[in-house]
């Protein structure tokens, strides 16, 4: 499968279409349902819930890949982590892992890059992987492109944008970037740098919108993964989950649209 790695470093992401194979989309369905599962049960992983007109829902997942053989190996040993290799130009580490499960009216995430919320390397590429159709009415990621698109980039080498008390993107730059829906099915691939512009809308579909986010860095860099959940669990412990409780918090900024669940 051809990558293309110039298209990638000139506009900061690139979609892979029919990348995973159906039978390894299902394996990596009914893993996601264990995940989930563990949530309920006061399983291992990192969970955040979010409140929704029906209800409180499951919002994301993380920390998981040390508790789950098939995930794991898909993370760290499959397809994903050869076209990263390529994409950076070397060997790759995961980062972080995490499991989006937009349940019918869940919140969207507000503009913004990830390299903010993204500590101790200042450059990362993330992989979407879709376990349900991201369309615009289930709340699918558009992305812009970065400042500094139409040059080709090096990996390290893009802009950040000024942002908001909250680290999201500065409204007056948001609004003039040029936005565009990111349409997937499940099997596709979605690779984006950590200084694209993305946001996404609720999910007002009547279904789950399902996706994992698989977060890496240059092998040369070093590992952080254990440092940074270590850090996201001891920042949460003091500042809580919530934001003043007019907004449920899963990222170290404060993106995520979703209202904390009424206690």
């Amino acid at each position: 499968m051809k990558i293309d790695v110039a298209a990638f470093r000139e506009q900061g992401w690139l979609v892979m279409r029919g990348a995973i194979e159906p039978g390894e989309v299902a394996a990596i369905d009914a893993a996601v349902c264990d995940v989930a599962g563990w949530a309920d049960t006061d399983g291992p992983g990192l969970h955040h819930f979010e409140q929704t007109d029906a209800g409180a829902v499951l919002a994301r997942s993380e920390d998981f890949i040390e508790h789950h053989n098939v995930l794991r190996a898909f993370i760290c040993d499959g397809l994903i982590s050869r076209v990263l290799g390529e994409l950076f130009g070397e060997p790759v580490l995961l980062f972080k892992e995490k499991i989006n499960y937009k349940h019918p009216g869940g919140g969207g995430f507000a503009p913004h890059q990830d390299a903010p919320a993204y500590r101790f390397i200042d450059h990362h590429i993330s992989c979407m992987v879709p376990l349900d159709p991201a369309t615009e009415q289930s709340g699918c990621l558009y992305v812009a492109p970065a400042p500094d698109a139409g040059t080709t980039r090096s990996p390290g080498r893009a802009s950040m944008m000024a942002t908001d008390a909250r680290g999201r993107i500065d409204e007056s730059l948001s609004a003039g970037l040029d936005w565009r829906p990111v349409l997937l099915n499940p099997g596709d691939l979605l690779f984006f740098d950590s200084y694209t512009p993305h946001y996404s809308d609720t999910n007002r579909s009547d279904r789950p919108r399902r996706a994992a986010y698989l977060t890496y860095n240059a092998a040369s860099r070093g590992d952080f993964r254990n440092r940074y959940y270590a850090d996201k669990r001891a920042a949460f412990a003091v500042d809580g989950e919530d934001f003043d409780g007019a907004r449920v918090r899963i990222s170290i900024i404060d993106d995520f649209l979703g209202r904390p669940v009424q206690r």
